[in-house]
């Protein structure tokens, strides 16, 4: 977004930047009531953030589409839990002063 369109269009209350930054949280329902009422104002009102967060909800669709039904290998969260383990043993151990293996 250009310097020029760093303010909003519409009633100009809002930093459109400040808008922007919170799409995401918007477009993924993760924002709180006063947050998403405050974004969808500025949509409404600011056709130059309406454009860009159309553009970005496309994105944010497409990847939902074409990476979201992927899931992780059998026993990957099994394998991911026994390193993890094997890390802080041999990690406390160290800081004992313990041998390890």
């Amino acid at each position: 977004m250009s310097a020029d369109e760093s303010r909003c269009s519409g009633s100009g209350e809002v930093d459109c930047s400040a808008v922007l930054a919170d799409v995401w949280l918007f477009i993924d329902g993760e924002c709180d009531e006063a947050s998403r009422q405050r974004v969808q104002r500025h949509l409404d009102d600011c056709s130059p953030c309406l454009t860009e967060f159309g553009i970005e909800e496309q994105v944010k669709s497409l990847l939902s589409r074409k990476c979201g039904g992927e899931r992780a290998p059998e026993g990957l969260h099994e394998r991911l839990v026994m390193t993890i383990q094997r890390t802080v043993i041999e990690y406390t151990e160290q800081a004992d002063g313990s041998p390890t293996d």
